[in-house]
């Protein structure tokens, strides 16, 4: 989707040094998920399936799993950290891909700096793209489409055999963030952050919330939706967009 340049940056070298670069929260990306994440009840169990951190341009869309993120991403993602209230524990999942390993990986730097307890679990397949089963055609289509190669997809209009439909998809990555909220919580209020991709939560926020990308634009770095479980109810939100049901979730 973004047709633009690749370049490869070290985690090391990263600018994020524990100091806060945007003084003004509304400056970064993520405040508006950190604004949502905010009114998350006290009771039951939290999660927030995100976007990774900004990255370096894709130069080539059949390969769009190389790009790492910027200087300014991982600043931006462990300010992100430092940023979350009202949690004692915050448990990270990431995609197999790099650039969201990184994000989390400054997610996490940023959370401990103001005391929380962090668990870096690592990745987890039903955060990345292995739906896309054939990743040089369907480079060549979103290269062709640009943003409308989503509305196609979603409209079930891709051959299968390039990527697999999004409510199979929603489907497996529901019941995985499903799962994980189900998992025992050993001390305190606990928040689960899934570091993704926009595809997979441009899915989720469609086929969950009847939210297009048309509608509200494509998904900024380091956004996404929240979840909470509660009394057996599963409760999907973005900005003022919300559905709670109990499993298995009946899709729009």
């Amino acid at each position: 989707m973004m047709k633009d340049g690749f370049y490869v940056v070290q985690i090391a070298a990263l600018p994020f040094q524990g100091r806060t670069l945007f003084p003004n929260l509304r400056d970064m990306h993520g405040h508006e998920l950190l604004e949502t994440i905010k009114t998350l009840s006290a009771e039951g169990k939290s999660a927030a399936m995100l976007r990774h951190a900004a990255r370096f341009p894709i130069e080539d869309p059949t390969e769009p799993t190389l790009a790492e993120i910027t200087p300014e991403g991982a600043a931006a993602a462990g300010n992100f950290g430092r940023c979350i209230a009202g949690f004692e524990c915050v448990r990270l999942f990431h995609s197999p891909v790099k650039r969201c390993r990184q994000t989390a990986e400054c997610i996490a730097r940023g959370a401990q700096k103001v005391g929380l307890t962090v668990e870096h679990l690592g990745p987890e397949a039903a955060l990345g793209v292995d739906y896309i089963l054939d990743l040089t055609e369907a480079g060549r289509l979103t290269a062709l489409h640009g943003e409308h190669f989503v509305r196609l997809w979603h409209d079930g209009q891709i051959e299968p055999k390039v990527i697999r439909a999004t409510k199979q998809i929603a489907e497996t990555k529901l019941d995985y963030l499903a799962r994980k909220l189900q998992e025992p919580c050993l001390a305190g209020r606990r928040l689960d952050l899934h570091v993704s991709h926009d595809w997979n939560i441009l899915a989720l926020r469609e086929l969950l919330l009847g939210v297009s990308h048309e509608d509200a634009g494509w998904l900024n770095f380091l956004d996404g939706l929240t979840f909470s479980l509660r009394a057996g109810r599963l409760e999907a939100r973005y900005r003022g967009h919300a559905q709670s049901q109990t499993l298995p979730w009946r899709f729009l």
